[in-house]
């Protein structure tokens, strides 16, 4: 991982020098919290608690949530994918296709899976531009705000995510936590051990713009339709 400190310490100087201001230093003085509100949100909830708060804050950014049990999660999505209207599909090059049983849908023959490796950059680009349904397993689902947590690796680039006309997140329900706060401490912990990740995204069903008028209108520059599939834990 690069050091970044050094550049960080000279555009601090440098801030300061053009302003005119000595720089401003804590010290050893840390910050103090006025509360824990953060921390503790929602974390008294169960795990059914927390799907069933999820679902109703999805009603609000027009995104169903489908459960459904691990022996139904095939059909389920070959279902889903139907009901979108089938056309080239696209899915990341993860593991837990195979773990989950679902290698028949990337068999499919109108397919493809994300490429590995810098050289194909422009044409996953092209193919999920192309792609009709994505889908992706999400790292977290956050019951408050109704957000899937998704990474960007060598085996799904953000465009997977964002370009396909599409997209199904399969979320195992072991995967719903409280809030932002318990996913930002888990990529925390994974880089203070050294693990490398790549970009996170937080993704907030369907895109939409609110910036015309007041109107909301749902499925402008990215995925139009957008449904979370609830994997009920073995």
């Amino acid at each position: 991982m690069a050091d970044t400190t050094n550049n960080k310490e000279k555009f601090l100087n440098h801030l300061a020098d053009r302003l005119g201001t000595p720089r401003h230093s804590l010290g050893d003085k840390k910050i103090e919290a006025v509360h824990d509100l953060a921390q503790t949100t929602l974390t008294d909830k169960t795990q059914d608690e927390l799907l069933e708060i999820a679902k109703e804050k999805c009603k609000t950014i027009h995104t169903p949530v489908v459960e459904v049990n691990y022996a139904d999660l095939l059909p389920k999505l070959e279902e889903l994918i139907t009901d979108y209207g089938n056309g080239n599909l696209l899915f990341p090059d993860d593991n837990r296709f195979k773990e989950f049983e679902l290698d028949s849908l990337l068999a499919k023959e109108d397919a493809h899976t994300w490429k590995c490796g810098n050289e194909f950059r422009d044409e996953n680009i092209r193919v999920a531009a192309d792609t009709n349904v994505a889908v992706a397993f999400a790292e977290f689902f956050l019951a408050e705000s109704g957000s899937v947590v998704v990474e960007s690796n060598a085996g799904q680039g953000r465009s997977l995510h964002f370009l396909p006309k599409r997209y199904i997140s399969i979320i195992p329900k072991s995967k719903i936590v409280p809030r932002s706060t318990q996913a930002a401490a888990y990529y925390t912990e994974k880089r203070e051990r050294g693990e490398e990740t790549g970009a996170i995204h937080f993704i907030s069903g369907p895109s939409n713009s609110g910036d015309i008028e007041m109107q909301l209108v749902v499925g402008v520059h990215g995925p139009l339709e957008v449904t979370y599939l609830v994997v009920m834990d073995k």
